[in-house]
């Protein structure tokens, strides 16, 4: 494609035509149909001629096309090495960074005098960690759906393949590729920092608030439709999941009419229930402890532990469904 509009800007009708460039058809069509049902025209206005089967009209199944586009995911992020290992080894630097300034904190007893001090540094270390499972991933996410955007209105243009199928194929990759990076990042934090917690526990925590952030970043991608703008909207990504995460405020002390918007982030949730996994057992040794204190502070109830998962992956659902209408929408309009 690119060969062609190269050739159609630098070279004149004239030439091309003296140069043999458009050979005449000679193709023996029937004459084609006049069809009496829209559903023999594809979507450019085209007709069937009357030598073409019924099986060249048939529609694929929705399992074929979410394998094929499944497959073009991989041979793209296999081909896209700068790409992929940019943003492993970013990952792989900033969570040494992160390791490394908050160094084995979490390996302390907050049941003596000389432990308190440390716990909020053992509180940030967590915090930076969620924070980074989600900028990393989310931010990618983002700004691949409107890069990708002219491939995809082409294809669809031309039935190549639906909506549905195209969202599940890209939805599967994210999955991997997140799941790996988080795994990445956590190998080198988790040990470095000494948390508590149990390490698969955490590991689902932070994969369950990195799918639910990329859900956010795909309904934002889905919704522009020029990657510069997707960049404007990264503060709408990040900053309010920062403040209601109740690291730089404690959320009891946000007012109680903007307290709502605490529902939509997922950080809040993902904040929780590392809260709940790395300071629990802290929290439950005692009835007054700095740990409880901070679980208090942060309205975090160890039995509403399972609302808590839910309301995370319920922001994943609800997020990636707004994202697939909106781009179904969009599907239908070119710029």
């Amino acid at each position: 494609a690119d060969w062609i509009m190269q050739v159609a800007q630098q070279q004149t009708q004239e030439q091309l035509t003296k140069d043999g460039f458009f050979t005449p058809d000679e193709r023996k069509l029937q004459p084609a149909i006049i069809p009496e049902k829209s559903e023999l025209l594809d979507s450019l206005g085209v007709t069937a001629h009357e030598d073409i089967s019924n099986d060249e009209w048939e529609k694929r199944g929705f399992l074929t096309e979410v394998s094929l586009l499944f497959k073009r995911e991989i041979v793209h992020n296999s081909r896209n090495k700068k790409g992929v290992g940019a943003r492993f080894a970013l990952t792989i630097f900033l969570s040494t960074l992160v390791g490394c300034i908050f160094y084995q904190v979490g390996n302390n007893n907050y049941g003596l005098e000389e432990g308190y001090d440390n716990l909020q540094s053992h509180f940030g270390a967590m915090i930076m960690i969620l924070i980074q499972s989600m900028f990393g991933t989310a931010m990618p996410t983002l700004l691949s759906f409107p890069a990708e955007r002219p491939v995809f209105l082409r294809e669809y243009s031309t039935n190549h393949y639906s909506v549905l199928p195209y969202f599940m194929s890209r939805l599967c990759m994210e999955a991997f590729i997140t799941l790996m990076q988080i795994l990445v990042l956590l190998l080198i934090t988790f040990f470095m920092v000494g948390l508590q917690s149990n390490f698969f526990h955490f590991l689902a925590i932070e994969y369950g608030l990195a799918m639910s952030s990329t859900a956010v970043a795909v309904m934002l991608g889905c919704a522009v439709e020029d990657p510069k703008m997707a960049t404007e909207f990264l503060p709408l990504l990040f900053v309010p999941q920062l403040l209601f995460a109740g690291f730089f405020v404690r959320t009891d002390l946000i007012p109680v009419w903007l307290r709502w918007a605490q529902y939509l982030c997922a950080l809040t949730y993902g904040a929780r229930l590392a809260l709940l996994s790395e300071f629990g057992d802290c929290a439950a040794a005692s009835e007054i402890n700095p740990c409880r204190k901070l679980l208090t502070a942060n309205q975090v109830d160890e039995d509403e532990k399972p609302i808590y998962w839910a309301i995370l992956w319920l922001l994943f659902v609800t997020f990636r469904l707004c994202g697939l209408a909106l781009l179904r929408k969009k599907a239908t309009k070119f710029y």
